[in-house]
C-alpha cells in the first residue's frame, strides 16, 4: 500500500489550528521526582528501568498524558513494540486530544491507518504537520517525509471508501463455465467473445500409470452471440492454425472482425518470449492466416503482449518492457502507415506509464477511452484498472472501489455502447473463475458508440463500409473515392443512414459551415495535391468564410481553391490532366 508515490497532496493548510485545550499533561508534583528519574533513563537508552518508572507515574496519575506519551516513546524507542505503541499513544490522545508534541499524532495516525480508519488517520497526520511545520526540532521533521506518504495515502483511500461506486458483477452466460476462463475480449459488434479457457490435456492411453491431479492446459476459445437465447454460446475452440502448442491470448479485433491481434509465447534456445500475431480473415479459403508482427514492434529479447487495436485498424496498443520506457513494463503505441506497414511504436509518455508496471490496454472503441492496468498508480493494492482520455491532458483516474481491490485486477474490456464491462474474476457463488460482467457506472463510461453498415454508391459500383459512429457527438464521415471528391456530413449516430452516403463522379454535399467538415476536407486536400476545388453555397459570405479557413488556418494554396455564391449547396471538383 505504501508502494510509489507519485505526488504530494497535504491538507493541512486547510485545517485550523489546533486550539491548545486545556488538559491534564503534567503529572502531580509529589510525583515529579520519579517522572525525571524516568526522563533521565530514557535519555541514557536504559529503557527498561525508565519504563519502570513510568508506568508507576502513570499509574498514579490516571489522567496525565506526559507518562502515557513517554511511554508510546519507550515502545517506539525499544525494539518498536506494536502493542504498546498502540495502547499508549491512544491513551495519550483521549487524555489529550491535542497533546502538543508532534509524534503523538503521527504515531496515532498510523495507528488509525492500520486499523482502516483513514478520516482519523488523516485527521492525526494534519495535526503533526501543524505542529511540524516551521518547526526546528529535529525528533520532529524526522518523520516529515513518512508522515507525508502516510496522510496521502489516507486522504486518497478515505476519498475512496466515501465515494464507493455501483458494482454488482454476474458470470457472463455461456463464456463462463465449471472451468476457468480468463482474459477476455468483445468483438465491437458484441458477437463474438474470445477468451482462454483451462482444459484437460489428453492422456495417453498407453501409459501404465494415472495421474491423481488433472492435468490442464490453456487454450484460446470464442463464443458467439445468440439473440434468440440472449447470451453467448457455451463455447468453441479456435482452429488451426491458433493452439499449436504454444500459449497464446490477450486477442483483439478490428470492427469488421477479419483482423485478429494476440499474443504467442515461444520458446527460443530456453528463452521464453511473447511476441504479437496478426491473423487475416481469407474470404477465399475460409480460413485465418496467420503472421507475426515485424521487428519495430516485437523485438528478440524484449516481450511484448496484450495487443489492443483500434476499431478502424489504425492504432495498435500493446506492453512491452523494452528500452526507453519509463519503468518495468510500459504502454506503446504506433500506427498504420499508408504502405500498411505500422510505425516505430512509441512510448505513451508520463500521462500513462510510471516506474511501476503498466499491462492489459484497452482502446475502447471511440479511439481516445483508454482502460489499462497499473501497480505504479495510486491504488489498494498490486494492479488496479484505471482510465484515461487520451486525447485529454488530465491523468488516469481509478476505478474506484470496490471494484479495484487488494487482489489484482488484470485484464479489462468495455463494450461498444460503453454500458457494460467486464473482466475476469470470481464471485461467491463460483469455485472457478469466470467472465464477470456488469453495470459500468456513468462517470467510468467512455463516449457510447455503435457500428453502423452503410451503403456507398461510387462509380466502380456498390460496397458496404463499416462505421464506428457516436451516439453523442457530431460524427464527421469522409470517403476517398477514386476519381471524385469524398462525400463528408454530419449529424448525430442515430441520424446517419444509407441515405446520406451517396457520392457521384464529381459532386460531394457538404455543410460548409462546419468546422470538422473543413478540417476533414483540408485535410484530404493535403493528400491529394493535384485537385482543385470551388467552394458554392447560397449566400456568398458562407462560401467566402469556408475559403477564408481553408486558406488561413489550414494553409491551403490559394489557387487550389475558388468561391462563389447564390448557387446549390455544392462542392465542385476540377481535375488536373
Amino acid at each position: 500500500m505504501m508502494g510509489v508515490v507519485r505526488s504530494l497532496f497535504f491538507s493541512f493548510l486547510l485545517v485550523p489550528l489546533i486550539s491548545q485545550a486545556q488538559c491534564d499533561v503534567k503529572v502531580k508534583s509529589g510525583d515529579q521526582k520519579t517522572y525525571d528519574q524516568a526522563m533521565e533513563y530514557y535519555g541514557q537508552q536504559q529503557y527498561g528501568e525508565a519504563s519502570k518508572l513510568m508506568r508507576r507515574v502513570a499509574q498514579r496519575n490516571p489522567k496525565a498524558a506526559d507518562p502515557q506519551f513517554w511511554l508510546g516513546m519507550l515502545a517506539v524507542d525499544n525494539g518498536f513494540n506494536i502493542s504498546g505503541i498502540r495502547k499508549y499513544f491512544t491513551k495519550c490522545i483521549s487524555l489529550c486530544e491535542n497533546y502538543p508534541d508532534a509524534r503523538a499524532h503521527y504515531y496515532m495516525g498510523m495507528i488509525h491507518y492500520t486499523d482502516e480508519r483513514y478520516e482519523e488517520a488523516s485527521s492525526e497526520f494534519n495535526r503533526y504537520f501543524q505542529l511540524a511545520n516551521g518547526s526546528d526540532r529535529q525528533e520532529w521533521t524526522a518523520l516529515y517525509e513518512e508522515a507525508s506518504a502516510y496522510l496521502h495515502w489516507a486522504q486518497f483511500l478515505a476519498d475512496a471508501e466515501l465515494h464507493r461506486v455501483p458494482f454488482d458483477p454476474v458470470p457472463l452466460r455461456g463464456v463462463s463455465s465449471k472451468r476457468n476462463e480468463d482474459i477476455p475480449y468483445i468483438t465491437p459488434d458484441g458477437g463474438r467473445c474470445y477468451y482462454l479457457r483451462e482444459i484437460p490435456v489428453k492422456r495417453d492411453r498407453t501409459s501404465f500409470y494415472t495421474s491423481t491431479t488433472e492435468k490442464t492446459t490453456w487454450k484460446l476459445f470464442y463464443s458467439d452471440w445468440s439473440s434468440k437465447d440472449s447470451a453467448f454460446d457455451s463455447g468453441h475452440e479456435l482452429p488451426a492454425p491458433f493452439n499449436q502448442g504454444n500459449s497464446e491470448g490477450a486477442v483483439s479485433a478490428t470492427a469488421d472482425g477479419r483482423m485478429l491481434f494476440f499474443s504467442r509465447l515461444t520458446v527460443d534456445k530456453g528463452y521464453p518470449n511473447s511476441d504479437i500475431y496478426c491473423a487475416k480473415w481469407e474470404e477465399g479459403g475460409e480460413k485465418w492466416k496467420v503472421e507475426k508482427l515485424g521487428n519495430g514492434i516485437n523485438g528478440n529479447d524484449t516481450w511484448e503482449s496484450q495487443p489492443s487495436v483500434s476499431a478502424d485498424g489504425h492504432w495498435l496498443l500493446f506492453a512491452s518492457n523494452r528500452k526507453g520506457g519509463q519503468g518495468s513494463s510500459d504502454l506503446w503505441r504506433c500506427h498504420r502507415l499508408p504502405n500498411g506497414d505500422w510505425s516505430r511504436p512509441e512510448n505513451l509518455g508520463s500521462r500513462v506509464n510510471t516506474e511501476g508496471n503498466e499491462k492489459f490496454p484497452f482502446l475502447h472503441a471511440d479511439g481516445h477511452t483508454l482502460y489499462f492496468v497499473s501497480d505504479g498508480w495510486q491504488g489498494f493494492g498490486g494492479y488496479d484498472v484505471y482510465f484515461i482520455d487520451l486525447n485529454g491532458d488530465s491523468y488516469p483516474t481509478n476505478l474506484g472501489l470496490p471494484i479495484n481491490s487488494e487482489d489484482d485486477n488484470l485484464s479489462f474490456g468495455v463494450t461498444t455502447d460503453g454500458l457494460h464491462a467486464y473482466f475476469p474474476g470470481r464471485v461467491a457463488s463460483s469455485r472457478s473463475k469466470d467472465i464477470l460482467y456488469f453495470d459500468l457506472y456513468p462517470s467510468a463510461r467512455p463516449e457510447s458508440m455503435r457500428l453502423c453498415d452503410i451503403k456507398m454508391d461510387t462509380p466502380q459500383g456498390s460496397r458496404d463500409t463499416l462505421l464506428m459512429l457516436s451516439e453523442k457527438n457530431t460524427n464527421v464521415v469522409t470517403f476517398d473515392v477514386k476519381g471524385c471528391l469524398p462525400t463528408i456530413k454530419c449529424g448525430k449516430a442515430r441520424e446517419l443512414d444509407r441515405r446520406y452516403v451517396q457520392v457521384s463522379d464529381s459532386i460531394s454535399v457538404m455543410d460548409l459551415g462546419n468546422t470538422q467538415v473543413l478540417d476533414a476536407l483540408a485535410a484530404w486536400l493535403i493528400e491529394h495535391p493535384r485537385v482543385h476545388v470551388v467552394l458554392e453555397c447560397p449566400k456568398s459570405d458562407e462560401a467566402k468564410t469556408a475559403y477564408d479557413y481553408l486558406i488561413k488556418q489550414k494553409k491551403l494554396r490559394a489557387e487550389r481553391l475558388g468561391h462563389r455564391g447564390g448557387t446549390a449547396v455544392t462542392t465542385k471538383q476540377i481535375r488536373l490532366q
